[in-house]
C-alpha cells in the first residue's frame, strides 16, 4: 500500500505531537512492504524523519494550519494517489480522491463538549481551534473508512458526540516513549534539578493555560500540604507558556506558597524524564483526558502518581495510582499528604506503576495501526 501520514506535528513534542512522533518511529521499525509518505510543515526537523527508504517526505508549507490542511495537504495527497491517508491528530482534509481511504484518529472530542462539562479556555487560539475542529470533525467522520482512538472512554465519547457505532472504532493505545523507559544517570537527574532551581524534595505537575489541567487546584492543594506536613517541599509546574507562568506565580503568591513554587516553561523530554525521576510524587488531576500519557510516563520513571477520576485516566492508570475527584481540592491535598508521609504506600505505587507502564507498547500500537490500514483498504 501507499500510505500517507499527516505528520505536521512530528516535531511538536507534546500531546498529539508525541503520538505522531512515536507512531511514525514505531512504523519505521516494522518489516513491511508498504510505502509511507510523511506530509510535514516547513519547520519539521530532519532528525524526526525516519532514515528509512520506505519513508518519503512531502513538505507543505502554507502559513496557517487549517489552510495547509484543507488546501495543501488535500491537493498533495490527491497528486500522490494514496491508498490510505492517516490523519492522526483529530482533523484532516475534506477533499480527497475517492479511491483514497481515510483513517482518522480522534484523540478526544473536548471541542464538542458543553461548557457545563468542561470549562472554556481563555486562549483565543485554543477557542479558534475548538471551533475549527467542531466544524471539520463531524464531516470527516462521515468520509472516514476507519476511526481509531486512544481509549475505550474516548471511543464512548466519539459514539456519544459524533454518532458512530462502537463497531466502527478501533482503540489503539499510546505508550511512554523510550526517553521515559530507559535508565537515567543520577548525576544527570541532579544536574537537571539544579539547572531549574530545584533545591528540595518536590511535587511535580504539568500546567497549561487550559483550565482543564486544573493548575489552580494543584497550587491550592500544595499550599495545604505545606501547612499540614513538617517537611519542606517545593512544587514544580512544567509546561506553561510565558503568560501562564506569570499567572501561576501570582496564584502561588496568593496561596502563601509563592517562594516554594517553581514555574517552568516547556522543557525538553530529556529534562522532563529527569524531573519525573527526581520527584517525590507526580500529580495530574486533569478535568478530562482522552488518554493521559503523562500518567504512564511518570510510572515508567518510577514516580508515584496521583491522578484524576475523570475522563480516560482510570482506564489508563488501572490500580497503579491514587485517583481523586479533580474538583475536590481537599482530596488532592490529602492524597499528597499520604504519598509523601507513607513510605510503604510510595513503594507500592512505584512497583505497580512500573508494571502498568510496561503493559503499553509503541510496537504493538504500530502493528495494530497497520491492521487498521489493511482493513480500511479492503
Amino acid at each position: 500500500m501507499r500510505i500517507g501520514i499527516d505528520a505536521r506535528l512530528l516535531s511538536y513534542r507534546r500531546g498529539m505531537g508525541n503520538f505522531v512522533h512515536e507512531l511514525v518511529g514505531a512504523l519505521a521499525k516494522l518489516a513491511s512492504n508498504n510505502e509511507f509518505i510523511l506530509y510535514v510543515s516547513r519547520g519539521t526537523a530532519a532528525s524526526d524523519i525516519p532514515g528509512n527508504g520506505r519513508f518519503k517526505v512531502r513538505r507543505l508549507g502554507l502559513p496557517f494550519f487549517a489552510f495547509e490542511e484543507q488546501i495543501s495537504l488535500g491537493l498533495t495527497a490527491m497528486r500522490d494517489r494514496l491508498d490510505i491517508l492517516h490523519c492522526p491528530a483529530n482533523t484532516g482534509p475534506l477533499m480527497l480522491r475517492r479511491r483514497t481511504r481515510l483513517v482518522l484518529t480522534i484523540h478526544d472530542v473536548m471541542y464538542l463538549m458543553p461548557e457545563s462539562e468542561l470549562p472554556r479556555s481563555q486562549s483565543a487560539y485554543q477557542r479558534a481551534g475548538r471551533l475549527y475542529r467542531s466544524w471539520v470533525v463531524p464531516r470527516l467522520v462521515r468520509r472516514a473508512s476507519a476511526v481509531t482512538t486512544d481509549s475505550r472512554r474516548s471511543a464512548d465519547d466519539v459514539v456519544t458526540y459524533l454518532g458512530i457505532e462502537h463497531e466502527g472504532i478501533r482503540v489503539v493505545y499510546a505508550a511512554p516513549g523510550a526517553t521515559y523507559t530507559e535508565p537515567i544517570a543520577e548525576g544527570q537527574i541532579a544536574g537537571v534539578s539544579r539547572r531549574h532551581g530545584i533545591g528540595k524534595r518536590f511535587v511535580l505537575a504539568l500546567g497549561a493555560i487550559d483550565p482543564r489541567k486544573n493548575t489552580r487546584r494543584i497550587v491550592t492543594a500544595f499550599a495545604s500540604l505545606r501547612t499540614n506536613v513538617g517537611v519542606d517541599y517545593q512544587l514544580v509546574i512544567a509546561g506553561l507558556s510565558g503568560g501562564a507562568c506569570d499567572r501561576v506565580r501570582a496564584l502561588a503568591d496568593e496561596s502563601g506558597a509563592g517562594g516554594q513554587v517553581v514555574v517552568l516553561g516547556f522543557v525538553p523530554e530529556s529534562d522532563l524524564a529527569a524531573l519525573y525521576h527526581a520527584a517525590e510524587v507526580f500529580v495530574y488531576p486533569s478535568l478530562y483526558e482522552g488518554f493521559g500519557l503523562p500518567v504512564l510516563e511518570a510510572m515508567a520513571c518510577g514516580t508515584p502518581v496521583i491522578a484524576s477520576t475523570a475522563g480516560s485516566i482510570p482506564e489508563i492508570a488501572g490500580d497503579a495510582a491514587i485517583l481523586v475527584d479533580p474538583n475536590d481540592t481537599g482530596a488532592i491535598a490529602e492524597a499528597l499528604r499520604r504519598v509523601v508521609t507513607d513510605g510503604a504506600l510510595r513503594r507500592d505505587l512505584i512497583a505497580r506503576g512500573r508494571v502498568r507502564a510496561a503493559e503499553f507498547s509503541w510496537e504493538r500500537a504500530a502493528r495494530e495501526m497497520i491492521a487498521v490500514y489493511e482493513e480500511a483498504a479492503r
